[in-house]
């Protein structure tokens, strides 16, 4: 089971429908679409990476088989930048 944790380097600010994270050791900027913010707003409450999902499922209309695609690849994006921690 995948866990998720925020690096403590990080600002989580939401913007209406919009998500936007500030790196503060890079000073860089993340815009999130609706979704990604939503997937966000999910990890901020539940670090356990299987309830943000079965949560996620519930609130849109996506296969699950592509949700974990665009979970995957979020996640993978997200830590390229040093935004979060993926760990077991």
């Amino acid at each position: 089971m995948k866990n998720v944790q925020f690096s403590p380097d990080v600002i989580v600010q939401q913007l209406g429908d919009q998500t936007v994270l500030l790196h503060m050791q890079t000073n860089r900027f993340y815009e999130l679409n609706r979704t990604a913010s939503r997937f966000v707003e999910l990890l901020k409450t539940e670090e356990n990476l299987n309830s943000v999902r079965s949560q996620m499922l519930e609130e849109f209309d996506v296969e699950s088989t592509q949700l974990g695609i665009e979970i995957e690849h979020l996640l993978s994006e997200l830590e390229k930048e040093r935004l979060v921690t993926v760990y077991e």
